[in-house]
């Protein structure tokens, strides 16, 4: 989740432009940061708490056809 976490956070630094800087005393900001976050580690809490659920399947590769997946349709 750290990997996710830097990438996301170097997206919204504008790159290594130097020329914007993020007020995280921002109401606006600190909400475009945590939609940004959640919308990228959504995906991965999905796969791991199916992963805790199925009982260990590697549901990485699965999908809803595969017979080693649960089923529930919670990866996409």
């Amino acid at each position: 989740m750290r990997e996710i976490i830097l990438k996301v956070l170097s997206e919204v630094a504008c790159g290594n432009t130097g020329t914007c800087q993020i007020n995280l005393q921002s109401e606006s900001a600190q909400i475009m940061i945590a939609d940004k976050l959640e919308k990228e580690l959504t995906p991965h809490i999905r796969l791991l708490l199916e992963n805790v659920l199925c009982g260990g399947s590697d549901v990485a590769d699965c999908d809803d056809d595969d017979d080693s997946c649960c089923g529930g349709g919670c990866h996409g």
